[in-house]
């Protein structure tokens, strides 16, 4: 009897096993793979570390952050030419450093904003008076920006980090290059910048001649036109390398590259000498967890204004205040219940397809602005170009249309979205 039973039997433990195992395995290779990660991040943090200077007298500055809140940090791009090679562009000869970007980078459990602050904003330096902010940094190196910026803008600063012009450019070489998307030809004939249009992948090189253009030019309708040729352009397209870091950061391989980009990066960098490795290894694995989505940046709302022969920008209130007040709160830093402006392009070459995709939006509640031509006409997926921080909105679109993907770019004025028809649009 038990002989006659055991063949029926008996198959059945194995099959019952094998999902067992292979679920245990998976566990197993899941937990590697975490703190593989966690242990890798630590090691190359401290080489990071190791590598970096350190500012001790900022440190009097800054706010102890509180231990369940968001960290605070302000990132100053310093000026310096430094170790800049001759064939980086032509970024002129001066003695002394400025800051050159100012962002307030806040870190929480809802995502980052990002706040970047116009060199030429008017304010109030402590024994300087009446300055232009990046003037602080030249008068006063680090404590002096951020006993600036905290008093401008009532937000308290937790850590500082100060990069140089070569720092950046190393950070895009060791990463490999970061993808921007252009919707013309673009370049600048004094910082080098010269890039068709479409997806393109930037060299530290090439992304610092981008981040630095002041004589940024689209090549638009057969002629070169000056876009966003100002201070408040030259931050958006810094804030669109940001997003390309940050993407190219998250490509699963550079876990094995993460102690030569960190080595490079620390070369280039100064930290407040209050931050500790388990503050970089926090943020090292909240920058990775980070989606787009996640990520909102804008501009400090100015206006121009020249006093005694002196350009400066001035903070427009009270939209100023409601920026700062929303950066420092559990709000969006961009909200708006009105439809998406967009400028529709046709990227495919078919016949009608900026006209009748812009109908077919409209019909769907949008506002289209504006319709015609791309620069070229073999973009093969759909875009949707949003301002970096803007992404969240730009989703709406993906939704409503069920094809196509949001990417960061330069946004033409008057729109909030620049939206380009791929092949994957025809046929539909």
């Amino acid at each position: 009897m038990a002989s006659s039973m055991t063949p029926s039997t008996s198959p059945d433990r194995p099959r019952r096993a094998w999902p067992r195992r292979a679920l245990i395995t998976v566990l197993v290779l899941a937990n590697v793979a975490v703190f593989g990660t966690y242990f890798a991040i630590r090691y190359y943090t401290g080489r990071f570390l190791d590598a970096a200077s350190t500012n001790s007298e900022v440190v009097e500055e800054l706010t102890v952050a509180s231990g369940d809140g968001p960290i605070t940090f302000l990132v100053i791009g310093s000026d310096s030419r430094e170790a800049l090679p001759d064939d980086f562009g032509d970024y002129g000869n001066f003695g002394g450093q400025r800051a050159d970007v100012i962002m307030i980078v806040q870190l929480g459990d809802g995502g980052a904003k990002i706040l970047s602050l116009p060199r030429d904003l008017k304010v109030e330096i402590d024994g300087f008076g009446t300055q232009k902010i990046n003037a602080a940094y030249a008068f006063g190196g680090a404590p002096l920006i951020v006993r600036t910026v905290t008093q401008f803008t009532g937000l308290p600063i937790n850590h500082y980090v100060e990069m140089d012009f070569f720092g950046f450019a190393s950070i895009v070489d060791e990463l490999g290059g970061i993808e921007v998307n252009f919707s013309d030809p673009a370049r600048d004939l004094k910082s080098g910048l010269d890039v068709p249009a479409g997806r393109q992948v930037l060299d530290g090189q090439m992304a610092l001649a981008y981040a630095r253009s002041r004589q940024y030019q689209e090549y638009r309708n057969g002629t070169w036109q000056s876009v966003d040729a100002s201070d408040l352009g030259r931050i958006g397209r810094q804030q669109s390398l940001i997003f390309g870091i940050l993407a190219a950061a998250k490509r699963p391989s550079i876990v094995f590259d993460a102690g030569s980009i960190l080595s490079a990066v620390g070369d280039h960098v100064t930290i407040d000498d209050a931050i500790g490795r388990s503050t970089l290894v926090d943020l090292a694995l909240a920058m990775r967890n980070l989606t787009p989505s996640q990520i909102q940046a804008t501009t400090l709302p100015t206006t121009p204004d020249t006093t005694g022969g002196i350009y400066y920008l001035v903070a427009d209130e009270p939209a100023a205040r409601e920026v700062i007040a929303a950066f420092s709160g559990d709000s969006g830093l961009i909200e708006s219940s009105e439809p998406l402006r967009l400028r529709v392009l046709n990227g495919n070459g078919g016949a009608g397809q900026a006209g009748e995709w812009a109908a077919e939006l409209e019909g769907k509640g949008f506002v289209v602005e504006s319709t015609g031509d791309a620069s070229a006409f073999d973009f093969p997926i759909t875009q949707f170009q949003a301002r970096p921080g803007e992404v969240g909105p730009a989703g709406e679109l993906v939704a409503a249309l069920g094809f196509g993907e949001v990417v960061t770019g330069s946004v033409p004025d008057g729109v909030d979205v620049l939206v380009i028809m791929g092949s994957d649009a025809l046929n539909r």
